[in-house]
């Protein structure tokens, strides 16, 4: 079937990729309806012009406010809101919280070492035997350093490469947002663009184009 079920139910997302060309063009059509019918008058043309002119300015507040919101700021609304909810004259309650927590973790590693002692009237054989035991322990001493000393290298490098790893992370999280600051907006200023440019036309030459409708 050549219109299939999941062509059908792509419509959707591809359509709401031009949301935006869609409302900028709707709102200049009803606009230039509204405007350029026989017979209106020079008032109508120009509140028409002015609207648009409103709505082309306000585009910029929506700007900044897209701005704000990929930054992880509040918006407008709720910063305007908190600064009135802290005028010096309203009452307000007070509330303390508190919330705490201690965590402490200590890592502890000791080494001992030990070695044979021989006693105080020594014979050759004892000596011979301690030696042996001491050069043993002394062995596993240096392999229980060399293990151990291999285990945190490789601790350190796993810890160094999941750094570098959440580096490279953050590094593309930020280019994103700087190039989303500044191409992302493209369409809200095209559509300002487009308004202020309508407005002003309808706006300025409102006597003009009501002499041509007549």
């Amino acid at each position: 079937m050549f219109f299939s079920l999941s062509r059908i139910k792509a419509i959707g997302p591809w359509l709401h990729e031009a949301r935006h060309a869609f409302m900028c063009a709707a709102v200049i059509i009803v606009s230039l309806y509204i405007a350029l019918r026989p017979h209106t008058g020079e008032p109508t043309i120009r509140l028409t012009g002015l609207a648009l002119q409103i709505l082309g300015i306000l585009t910029v507040a929506w700007g900044i406010s897209e701005t704000r919101a990929l930054f992880g700021h509040p918006s407008l609304a709720s910063k305007v809101k908190g600064w009135i909810g802290r005028f010096p004259l309203l009452k307000r309650e007070t509330r303390l919280e508190i919330n705490g927590t201690f965590s402490a973790v200590g890592d502890l590693e000791a080494t001992a070492y030990h070695y044979v002692k021989v006693g105080d009237n020594p014979t050759v054989e004892s000596l011979r035997d301690a030696l042996e035991k001491n050069v043993i322990m002394i062995h596993e001493s240096i392999c229980q350093v060399q293990t151990n000393t291999r285990t945190e290298l490789r601790k350190a490098a796993q810890a160094l490469k999941h750094e570098e790893e959440s580096r490279r992370i953050e590094e593309k999280a930020i280019r994103d947002m700087l190039e989303a600051t500044g191409t992302g907006g493209f369409h809200i200023s095209a559509i300002g663009a487009a308004w202020l440019f309508f407005g002003a036309i309808l706006g300025t030459a409102s006597a003009e184009i009501a002499a041509l409708l007549r």
